[in-house]
C-alpha cells in the first residue's frame, strides 16, 4: 500500500506534463501516499461498480437516506445509470448500512484497485487515457478525449477494469472511503512505515479520504495509490461534491456453509 519515492516522482512528472504543469510543485503533492508499506487484510467483498443514481434513490424512497443534493432533473447528474454524486460522507455511509454493507476502508479500496501485484493503475502499470473517464489539470478541468466530458454511466470502461472485474476504480467519480484523512505536517507522508493488519486510519479528524480520481482529474490522479480528502464541515457537508460518489464493501466470513446448509 502507498507509493515509493520513484512512484511519487513518476506522479510528479505526470502532473508537470499537464497544461497547468508549472503549478504542480506549488499546489500539488503526492507525498501523502508515502511510505510504501505492507498491509494484510481479512476477507471482504466490494461492489463491482460505483453506486448509481437509481440505486441510491431506492434508499431515499425507503426513508433510510437523505436525497442527493443535485437539482432534480439536472441532466449532468440526475440520470439513473450515472454514479450518484452530491452526497456527503454520512449519506454514503447510510446507504451502505441500508444495503447490508459498509464503506470500504482506504486499505481495502486500494487493494481492490491494485491487487496483490500492486498495479499502478487498476488495469496494469501503464497509463492509458482511453481506459477511464478522466479530466485534466488545466483551465478546463474536463477532457472529452475519453468519450465523456462529464460523468459516464457506471461501468462504461470495461477494458479499464481490474483483473478481478472491478470497474471505475480510476476516474468517473472519486469515492468516499471510511477513513479519516491524515498527513504529517513536516514530512508530508500519510502512512506509518510499519506493516499493518486491517488498518482503519486515525480515530478522528475533520477530513475523510477520497480515492480514485474523477472526471475532473488528470493522469496522475488516476493512479491507484492516489489519495485526496474532503472536509466534513462547510459546503461539502451541506451539498456534497459534483465529482464524488462511493461504492460499498462488506465483511466476508472465512467459514463456509455446509453443503445443503
Amino acid at each position: 500500500m502507498g507509493s515509493s519515492d520513484s512512484q511519487v516522482a513518476q506522479a510528479d512528472e505526470q502532473c508537470k506534463r499537464e497544461i497547468h504543469g508549472v503549478l504542480c510543485d506549488e499546489r500539488v503533492s503526492f507525498r501523502d501516499q508515502q511510505p510504501a508499506h505492507t498491509v494484510s487484510l481479512s476477507p471482504y467483498s466490494i461492489d463491482q461498480t460505483e453506486v448509481r443514481v437509481d440505486q441510491y434513490a431506492r434508499c431515499v424512497s425507503a426513508g433510510a437516506c437523505d436525497p442527493a443534493r443535485f437539482a432534480e432533473g439536472d441532466a449532468r447528474f440526475d440520470r439513473p445509470s450515472f454514479p450518484v454524486t452530491h452526497v456527503r460522507w454520512e449519506d454514503a455511509s447510510a446507504y451502505c448500512n441500508w444495503s447490508g454493507g459498509r464503506l470500504p476502508t482506504e486499505a481495502e479500496w486500494e487493494f481492490a484497485a491494485r491487487g496483490s501485484a500492486s498495479r499502478q493503475y487498476p488495469w496494469g502499470d501503464v497509463y492509458n487515457p482511453h481506459l477511464c473517464n478522466h479530466g485534466a489539470f488545466a483551465p478546463d478541468l474536463t477532457d472529452g478525449s475519453d468519450g465523456f466530458v462529464g460523468l459516464a454511466p457506471a461501468g462504461s470502461f470495461p477494458d479499464g477494469a481490474t483483473p478481478e472485474h472491478v470497474l471505475d476504480m480510476a476516474g468517473n467519480v472519486a469515492e468516499w472511503v471510511a477513513d479519516f484523512y491524515e498527513r504529517d505536517p513536516e514530512s508530508g507522508s500519510g502512512f506509518p512505515g510499519a506493516s499493518q493488519v486491517n488498518p482503519k486510519g486515525p480515530a478522528t479528524g475533520v477530513h475523510h479520504v477520497i480515492r480514485g480520481g474523477s472526471y475532473l482529474d488528470g493522469a496522475a490522479w488516476m493512479r491507484a495509490a492516489w489519495r485526496g480528502s474532503l472536509e466534513l464541515r462547510g459546503r461539502i457537508e451541506v451539498t456534497g461534491a459534483p465529482d464524488v460518489g462511493f461504492r460499498c464493501a462488506a465483511d466476508v466470513s472465512e467459514t463456509r456453509p455446509k453443503p445443503g446448509g
